[in-house]
């Protein structure tokens, strides 16, 4: 074999490795955190802290795998829509400013933003990096009643942490997310109330947010600093 086809064989066996693996980290992603079970349409409001410790309150409407809506403190909101070709599509909207920036995946990885369609519809994203889940000894009254499982998520890289997390196989959502801190005992950054499966909740897809009450917006596509509307629970 020339040094040419040989150089190329050794990057397609990289390259096939490097897909194993990466479906094997989505393999087991599923099956701690299932959604598969979830109702195809959920709205459910939450409440979560940043990394600051800056309380925000957060909705989220969810039509199956097609679109959602995430609107964060009534201040922003995020639309989110699989195009005919399968990606998805984001059109934000900063009422503040009176912002409209659109965006595809594409464009928030080129600027360092990697949450994709479960991190935004099932609240956990999957880590790029390292991690382990193994269950969790926590109990609370969600727990009691059968409505979460408590799992431990220990993240190995890029940066080490460790929370834990209620998990609602029923609903794909987390009931809630914590960790314990040295000096602070337990210490809650992610809770919801209890999630609604109804059509009331449907999104109209002609609803994209980008008119109404005589706002209007000045549009945007994917700069850089795109404000990303985060949840780092």
């Amino acid at each position: 074999m020339s040094r040419c086809g040989a150089l190329v064989a050794g990057l397609l066996c990289l390259l096939g490795a490097a897909l194993v693996r990466a479906e094997d980290v989505i393999s087991q992603w599923d099956a701690a955190f299932p959604t598969r079970d979830a109702p195809p349409q959920v709205y459910f409001r939450a409440g979560y802290h940043d990394d600051v410790g800056r309380t925000h309150r957060l909705e989220v409407w969810r039509e199956a795998d097609l679109r959602l809506r995430r609107r964060t403190d009534e201040a922003i909101d995020l639309y989110v829509e699989k195009s005919g070709s399968g990606e998805y599509e984001y059109r934000l909207i900063d009422h503040d400013r009176k912002i409209l920036i659109r965006a595809d995946r594409t464009t928030l990885y080129r600027i360092g933003v990697f949450s994709d369609w479960i991190g935004l519809a099932h609240v956990l994203k999957v880590p790029r990096g390292g991690y382990r889940v193994t269950e969790a000894a926590r109990q609370s009254p969600a727990s009691l009643r059968g409505e979460c499982v408590w799992k431990r998520l220990e993240l190995v890289m890029p940066i080490s942490s460790t929370s834990e997390v209620c998990w609602s196989s029923a609903w794909g959502l987390p009931l809630e997310i914590g960790h314990n801190g040295e000096n602070e005992g337990w210490k809650s950054r992610f809770w919801r109330s209890t999630p609604v499966q109804t059509q009331r909740y449907r999104i109209d897809p002609s609803d994209r947010g980008e008119s109404g009450a005589g706002v209007r917006f000045q549009e945007k596509s994917g700069p850089a600093g795109f404000p990303f509307a985060r949840n780092d629970a």
